[in-house]
């Protein structure tokens, strides 16, 4: 087991919403992109913004990086991560994220593990906040994590990502039959009525 500010580089994000002509344009990837996407992909249409020279060199995603939330409405809410799929040329991290740059270890492995229930729990333990919850750096960086060899990290990593792709057709087929079942309920009502 490790510390996470061993194995990585942890990146509080400070790059705002705000476009200003002088610096450089870019896509930002925000709190909502994180939030209810497991990938970053280059399919995902992001907002514009702009960053200076050195947020841009900082912030730039890479594949492989970890992005998380580091804050929230409720504290078992924090903490939600993301995986960039690909290195952006133009795509920066925006404010209210921390951006993880793996080092030694498998960008993959650590999406996972910090999706664990284990994680979930020790970031709502370690949040800050009354109305609103933050995790700090620190409290990022000082998470363990267990280290398999690299090759074992992509193996775990290989079986998730085939493992969770079948249950997400699952739930997709499903609710295509609700809404087929749906359809079917207001049809039937509309030709009784």
């Amino acid at each position: 087991w490790k510390r996470l500010k061993y194995v990585s580089t942890v990146l509080p994000s400070n790059v705002d919403k705000h476009i200003y002509p002088e610096e450089i344009q870019v896509r930002l990837c925000n709190y909502t992109d994180v939030y209810y996407n497991d990938f970053i992909t280059p399919h995902l249409e992001l907002k514009k913004g702009s960053c200076n020279q050195n947020e841009f060199d900082k912030f730039k995603l890479r594949q492989g990086d970890v992005i998380i939330t580091k804050d929230s409405e409720s504290a078992d809410d924090i903490g939600v991560p993301t995986f960039v799929t690909i290195d952006f040329d133009d795509v920066v991290c925006g404010y209210h994220l921390t951006l993880i740059r793996p080092e030694e270890i498998v960008g993959g492995y650590l999406f996972r593990f910090v999706q664990s229930n284990k994680i979930r729990k020790y970031f709502e333990i370690n949040s800050d906040g009354i109305t609103r919850f933050g995790l700090g750096k620190s409290t990022i960086q000082n998470m363990f994590l267990p280290l398999p060899p690299l090759q074992e990290q992509q193996q775990i990593v290989d079986y998730l990502d085939q493992e969770t792709t079948k249950i997400d057709t699952l739930i997709e087929k499903e609710n295509q039959r609700i809404d087929l079942l749906k359809e079917y309920r207001q049809s039937l009502i509309s030709e009784v009525v």
